[in-house]
């Protein structure tokens, strides 16, 4: 008697927002026995190998390691934790997406556009940055300082600090006064500030990060 056919498993991806399917693949049966995240990241290699839009899916935790995702549409995607080392992500749309403890270890993201995306907690060590955008006309060459553990995420870029969802230029950061910063989150804005501002434009100086040292000594 010959055996039953069976199915061939299929990969979804998925709206992170809608839950709407974006793209979906037969899986090759080498990922078979293999966990979601696996799963997900062979996806996601045949979506942009498709040229698919993936702007918006949920891919949180995928494998993408050594993954080739040149100019691929991430746009407000949830990558939450997903694992990029060595990704290839040049020139890839990455605005407003959620990186948040993503692992970019020597990922490329050269010409990558990370305008208003999360990169708290993302693992940025031997990522390679030149000229990845953060925001209009601002782009960055080498990856940002990181300070975790405060009441806003500090990333500290080439000429920029982002702390929370706001980045300006480190000259404009030093010269706010209280006013302006309780602009941005009220009393618990300026507390952070006077607690932190020295430290952080230190900091900043320490690694020429835009800031003369002369300068923030007299802060």
């Amino acid at each position: 008697m010959p055996p039953t056919p069976t199915t061939p498993e299929r990969i979804q991806i998925r709206n992170r927002w809608t839950d709407a399917v974006i793209f979906e693949c037969e899986l090759s049966a080498e990922f078979l026995g293999m966990s979601v995240q696996f799963k997900l990241g062979w996806a996601v290699k045949k979506a942009v190998k498709a040229r698919a839009n993936l702007a918006d899916a949920n891919l949180a935790g995928a494998n993408l390691a050594d993954a080739y995702l040149a100019r691929a549409n991430l746009a407000r995607a949830n990558l939450a934790g997903a694992y990029l080392a060595g990704a290839y992500l040049a020139d890839a749309y990455l605005a407003d997406a959620y990186l948040a403890r993503a692992n970019l270890d020597g990922a490329n993201l050269a010409d990558a556009n990370l305008a208003g995306a999360n990169l708290a907690g993302a693992y940025l060590a031997g990522a390679y940055l030149a000229g990845a955008k953060i925001g209009d006309d601002i782009t960055i060459t080498r990856p940002p300082l990181q300070i975790l553990g405060l009441s806003y995420p500090v990333l500290i870029f080439d000429n920029h600090i982002k702390i929370g969802c706001e980045l300006h230029s480190i000259a404009e950061w030093q010269a706010f006064d209280n006013e302006r910063i309780a602009r941005m989150d009220g009393t618990r804005a300026r507390r952070f500030w006077d607690r932190h501002k020295t430290a952080i434009l230190c900091l900043a100086a320490s690694d020429a990060r835009g800031v003369d040292t002369a300068e923030v000594e007299g802060v």
